[in-house]
């Protein structure tokens, strides 16, 4: 089930590659949507969730989510157009020129909100999911599982560089800080 969440993720963001802006944001709500519709094990959904003491779950799910995400990547090798390259270009360049702390700090902002996004729909809210996704895109919030998609198509579109690797470590740390600074706050109020 962490395949599947990559692929759900990676999908999600071929869409926002293809479409851009607003409109790409919105619709990649639907991966997230389709994640916790299946229960499928994204690391993001996940990290806030689980005992600490079960990390090593939380890694082997990561790479799960980094295998699906290439098998995204495989599809989007062959939907790229000039516009699916502009796009991850743009992300690329985004990541690469940020410094380890932007990238720890700003994908802490991503982890917060995901975890509050299915925090909302364990409880029935579905509103935070559609919306959560749009909001840490449109800020330019680093997802380390989407963040694996981007890489995994710049491979596959022959445009990796290893820096990349760098900055997907830090928005896994960033974004499991941040996917647990829910319970941290409430407290006992945080029923995981």
């Amino acid at each position: 089930m962490s395949v599947f969440a990559g692929v759900l993720i990676g999908i999600a963001g071929l869409v926002y590659l293809r479409v851009g802006g607003l409109a790409g944001a919105v619709l990649f709500a639907f991966g997230l949507l389709c994640v916790v519709m299946c229960g499928a094990q994204l690391y993001t959904g996940k990290s806030g969730f689980l005992p600490y003491r079960q990390w090593p779950r939380l890694l082997a799910m990561l790479a799960g989510n980094a295998v699906g995400c290439l098998l995204a990547a495989v599809i989007a090798r062959y939907c790229a157009n000039e516009v699916v390259i502009n796009n991850l270009q743009t992300i690329l360049s985004a990541r690469m020129s940020a410094s380890w702390d932007a990238l720890l700090v700003t994908s802490v902002g991503t982890g917060m909100i995901m975890t509050l996004a299915v925090y909302g729909a364990r409880r029935g809210h579905y509103w935070p999911l559609l919306f959560g996704v749009p909001v840490f895109i449109m800020c330019g919030l680093p997802h380390c599982v989407a963040d694996a998609f981007y890489y995994a198509a710049a491979l596959l579109l022959g445009r990796f560089e290893v820096v990349m690797l760098w900055a997907w470590l830090w928005a896994i740390v960033g974004n499991y800080i941040g996917c647990n600074l829910p319970r941290w706050f409430m407290g006992s109020e945080f029923e995981g």
